[in-house]
Order: structure tokens, then sequence, then C-alpha cells
């Protein structure tokens, strides 16, 4: 039984974090440029908040694939 539970925290000890995904570090910009229209703006503003909104979605997901993992499929 203790050979079984060294072994088993040997493993666990070996684990380790694959890199964190370049997508995940990169940050929006709207692009909205001084004298554009406000709704010209407003359009790319929102668009950019949709992407960076994604990738917070993207990450997360990849967050919770590695945490299963690491519980060994126990949530």
């Amino acid at each position: 039984m203790r050979t079984a539970a060294a072994l088993s925290a040997q493993v666990e000890v070996t684990k380790e974090l694959p890199g964190y995904p370049e997508d995940c570090r990169r940050k929006e910009a709207s692009g909205v440029q001084i004298g554009e229209p406000l709704d010209v703006a407003l359009i790319r503003t929102d668009q950019a908040l949709g992407r960076a909104n994604a990738r917070v979605m993207r990450c997360g997901r990849w967050y919770d694939e590695i945490k299963q993992g690491f519980a060994g499929g126990v949530q």
C-alpha cells in the first residue's frame, strides 16, 4: 500500500503544466482613430470586445481541460 502511494505521489510530482497558449496572452485594441465617426468607433470597439471575450472563453476551456487532466478526469 505504501509503495503504491509513493509511486502515485512520484507520478504527481513529475506532471508538468504545458506552456500557456500565446493566444491567451494577446491583448486587443479597438483600432479607433481620432476623428472617426462615433458609429464606426463603436463598431470597432464592439468587435475588439467580442474578440477579447472569445479569447477569454477559449483560454478558460483550455484551463478547464488541463485542470481535469491533472485531477485524473475527476472534477
